[in-house]
């Protein structure tokens, strides 16, 4: 089984010059959606599987058109929710981003702010919900030998298409090739707008373990003129 993960385009998180907790694309993220989509076409998938958030819709919309699939909104694809900032500039939102990021290591568990959600809870429903996407219309099985998680799959030729966020896609690379949670999995799986990863299955002693084939690639948008001014995630 292959499982590609496409992280979403540059979204426009600052429209008139005031956050949006919900942006769409930019310009130059509608541009990369598009180089996306070239670059996969010559993929085939079984499944294209959707974050419901309006940037990763649409991303995926012209990556699923090019492979002739309708995209799947999953709710557990969703990025994990911070305190809103509707509205703030962009230095109060640099300044969020400063606090939070300052915090002592123990309160990363912990959410950013009110209304915002824990990593813990984000860890905990992003890592159910790939096993429970693998084991239920899938058909694998998962069986725990010791500290070691081994797969069996009902289709070992089934491929998968993931788009969704930097810190969703972090958290299931971690989660499936076996690596202790942390509160900081996006930084250490830190991809870049529509970066492409992909992981397969290995047999291994009459089962399957999970390997990283390749990690956040971009050279399919190598010729688009990137924009004058970086946005924040």
């Amino acid at each position: 089984m292959d499982i590609v993960l496409v992280r979403h385009a540059q979204p426009d998180w600052e429209p008139g010059g005031r956050a949006v907790d919900q942006p769409a694309l930019t310009p130059y993220g509608t541009a990369q959606a598009a180089a996306t989509a070239r670059a996969l076409a010559g993929d085939h998938f079984d499944h294209v599987y959707v974050s419901p958030l309006e940037r990763a819709r649409a991303t995926a919309a012209p990556i699923a058109a090019t492979l002739g699939l309708e995209p799947e909104v999953q709710s557990w694809l969703a990025e994990l929710r911070l305190p809103s900032l509707e509205g703030s500039t962009s230095e109060e939102v640099q300044a969020f981003f400063r606090r939070a990021r300052g915090r002592d290591l123990e309160r990363w568990w912990e959410s950013a702010g009110a209304g915002g959600e824990s990593f813990r809870h984000f860890y905990e429903r992003v890592s159910s919900g790939i096993e429970s996407l693998l084991t239920g219309p899938h058909g694998a099985e998962v069986h725990a030998d010791g500290a070691h998680r081994l797969w069996q799959l009902a289709d070992p030729a089934r491929r998968i298409l993931i788009v969704a966020h930097e810190g969703t896609n972090a958290v299931i690379l971690s989660h499936l090739l076996g690596i202790d949670p942390i509160p900081w999995a996006y930084v250490r799986f830190s991809t870049v707008w529509c970066g492409i990863s992909r992981i397969a299955t290995l047999p291994i002693a009459g089962s399957r373990v999970w390997t990283l084939r390749s990690f956040n690639r971009v050279e399919h948008m190598a010729d688009l003129e990137p924009p004058e001014r970086a946005n924040f995630p």
